[in-house]
């Protein structure tokens, strides 16, 4: 375990679904908590970035973002505001195929890094999987304050290491790992999946 923050990221609005996918099952559980138990052998703090009270029965502080509706950028300085150790791991809750094992991977690699972002077999970075040192809160303001959304700018800024996913392609599950549920559909693919 690395002393670290983790953070799951359930506040989206869930449009395209048309409700709150971080509750759907998968596997007999709701998505959120599958991902609550990947974090919880990896992080020694845990938290829920929403703007629903809800997400409080999970029994995990809830942070909710300041800025609201300009996406994934404000998930990652909720965060980093919010972080209590030097580093933190941010994971979607709509990635109910995430795992220990690559959360583990990823924060450890976080030494000497302001963000570790891997990147999908296409070669797409995961911004909402990745981890990030509270070094890089000053950047990600400073874009929100300059109107710009892009998580991408941010590793124009900071000390970023992007992962390249043959290097974690080994560890059980790596074909699922970023398999997001947005649609109906996809939570449809996802059941049929899962175990």
């Amino acid at each position: 375990m690395v002393d670290a923050t983790g953070f799951i990221v359930a506040g989206g609005k869930s449009s395209r679904m048309g409700r709150d996918k971080a509750w759907l099952e998968i596997g007999g559980e709701p998505m959120i908590q599958r991902i609550v138990r990947a974090f919880l052998p990896v992080t020694t703090h845990l938290a829920i970035i929403a703007n629903s009270p809800e997400y409080a029965e999970l029994g995990l502080p809830v942070y909710a973002d300041t800025h609201i509706g300009i996406g994934p950028i404000e998930a990652i300085r909720t965060a980093l505001s919010n972080c209590r150790t030097e580093y933190s791991l941010l994971a979607a809750c709509d990635m109910p195929f995430i795992t220990s094992d690559l959360l583990s991977f990823l924060i450890v690699r976080q030494s000497g890094y302001d963000a570790v972002v891997p990147m999908d077999a296409e070669g797409k970075i995961e911004p909402l999987c990745a981890a990030y040192s509270i070094r890089a809160l000053h950047a990600v303001t400073e874009l929100i304050g300059a109107g710009q959304r892009k998580p991408s700018l941010i590793y124009e800024l900071v000390k970023t290491r992007f992962v390249p996913f043959s290097e974690f392609a080994d560890l059980p599950g790596s074909n699922m790992f970023f398999r997001n549920v947005n649609t109906e559909s996809d939570y449809l693919e996802a059941l049929a999946v899962a175990v």
